[in-house]
């Protein structure tokens, strides 16, 4: 039986998500930065007093976008496993079908990632929110937050079982191979004013398996 939450935790939750649902919305094809605060709190209707307690900065919306993605992810893989390229390839192919909705998203995040110089930590979910969110599905949300990284290291070993890369390809080199590709192929297919990103995305992936990209010298 499931214990039960607060109430306080389940309001700060629906307020949270509100936000983000918000943020989404208006993303569509724009640029966050063109995306106003204000904007995003009004259709929440949430304060921005509220946001900035949930928030530190706008684009902290961004990097909570991401941990839903990646959340979502690993739920579909538990329930439907895959794993070593085609796992990869799923990942790929979300990014390409949620693409036709919100262009805008994708792009503000690699423009928000160049920003900081890093790639950030992905926050801890709450109970309230994990319940919210993923009604009936909460034992399949981990408790620690994925990382994309983690991912692709994981799904690379995979593919070595698997023989689709060879055993003494580097991993690491691979892991950086593969970020290049799931950002730089988006950002490509956005260059040549192209809204077909996952033939982008088989074209470089394709590329660095035929090429055997990351084996040790």
């Amino acid at each position: 039986m499931r214990k039960k939450l607060p109430l306080r935790e389940i309001k700060k939750a629906r307020s949270k998500i509100a936000l983000a649902k918000a943020g989404l919305e208006l993303i569509g094809k724009t640029s966050f930065k063109a995306v106003k605060l204000e904007d995003i709190c009004e259709k929440a209707e949430v304060s921005k007093v509220t946001f900035f307690k949930f928030f530190p900065q706008k684009e902290d919306l961004l990097i909570y976008f991401m941990r839903l993605w990646l959340t979502d992810r690993m739920i579909e893989l538990k329930e439907r496993p895959k794993r070593g390229i085609e796992a990869i390839r799923h990942l790929l192919r979300t990014v390409s079908s949620g693409a036709g909705e919100r262009p805008g998203l994708m792009l503000s995040l690699i423009g928000y990632l160049s920003e900081v110089n890093m790639h950030p930590n992905m926050p801890t979910l709450s109970e309230a929110e994990i319940h919210l969110l993923y009604p009936g599905k909460e034992a399949l949300v981990d408790a620690e937050p994925p990382t994309l990284g983690a991912l692709f290291c994981r799904f690379i070993e995979e593919a070595k079982e698997d023989g689709s890369i060879p055993a003494q390809a580097s991993t690491d080199d691979l892991v950086k191979a593969m970020f290049t590709i799931f950002y730089g192929a988006y950002l490509t297919a956005h260059l040549y004013n192209s809204d077909q990103f996952m033939e982008f995305y088989d074209l470089h992936l394709n590329l660095l398996l035929s090429n055997g990209v990351g084996e040790k010298k």
